[in-house]
């Protein structure tokens, strides 16, 4: 019985990409369970393909295939990887800082190098910009379906050869905490921080207090203003701040029923840095 086969990619929808990796994972087990994460990452954004996977990859059942292609490297000496988690999931990726999330924050078993000869689609051999289609998808669907083991992808690597970025940090003291915005909730326009909620959590909030907080870019102010902690996003008035837990535990920034983003113009990044401070200590 195959497994699931989740794809990622920043390909977007708008031409056939997609629709060619499909047909690929069909052709080699047309009975294959084919989901999807999400197609619309940012072209070439290594950090948000690594976040991603990480939101979701988690809560898959034991054994689910992903496949994640954002790929600036295409074509280069770049190696593959396929990263098992603790539950055996498996994460077919170039080895490009894509796993870094997954290799910061959840177990990994094993890593094995894909022997690109091997497993690439025949007569492709001289298509060099789209692994997504005549390497990643392949496997991803030959993995999934039973047909290859993870023993026959290639060379067992280190945890130390996965190639990594910087992601979002955090500090704190006994009144404050800090971090970035490190991603958004896209839909919404909620602001999600580097700061984990056990680290909110060390100054003691009751459930409508405020926090002064302070959000700035290159020492410009985007935002500084008192805010209220709430569980929920009615906890504060239509179109006011609120602090929040998110859903991976991480403090969130966002309006009720509105965008926090766009309110503020504010853009995810590490360097847009986030300072919680408690007001009455």
């Amino acid at each position: 019985m195959s497994q699931p086969l989740i794809l990622q990619s920043d390909f977007g929808l708008s031409d056939g990409a997609v629709s060619a990796m499909i047909g690929v994972a069909l052709s080699i087990d047309p009975s294959l369970k084919l989901f999807h994460n999400t197609h619309d990452i940012e072209p070439f954004n290594i950090h948000e393909a690594s976040y991603r996977l990480y939101q979701a990859i988690q809560y898959w059942p034991a054994g689910s295939v992903f496949v994640s292609i954002v790929d600036p490297g295409v074509g280069s000496q770049r190696n593959s990887v396929v990263v098992e988690l603790e539950n055996g999931t498996l994460l077919v990726t170039p080895n490009n800082g894509t796993t870094t999330h997954i290799a910061s924050f959840l177990k990994i078993n094993s890593i094995h190098e894909v022997d690109i000869q091997k497993h690439r689609l025949k007569n492709h051999q001289d298509n060099y910009t789209f692994d997504g289609r005549d390497l990643y998808s392949a496997l991803g669907a030959k993995l999934a379906s039973g047909q290859v083991s993870l023993t026959e992808v290639g060379k067992v690597l280190t945890k130390d050869e996965l190639i990594t970025i910087p992601i979002g940090t955090f500090t704190q003291t006994s009144y404050t905490c800090s971090g970035c915005v490190e991603i958004l909730d896209v839909r919404f326009g909620s602001c999600w921080t580097s700061i984990p909620y056990d680290a909110f959590k060390a100054l003691n909030p009751i459930l409508k207090e405020k926090f002064k907080v302070t959000i700035t870019h290159h020492h410009k102010v985007l935002f500084d203003d008192e805010v209220v902690f709430g569980r929920g996003f009615n906890d504060v008035g239509v179109g006011s701040p609120l602090l929040y837990n998110n859903s991976l535990n991480r403090i969130g920034l966002a309006l009720n029923q509105g965008s926090f983003a766009k309110a503020h113009h504010i853009t995810p990044g590490l360097d847009v840095e986030v300072k919680i401070t408690k007001i009455n200590y």
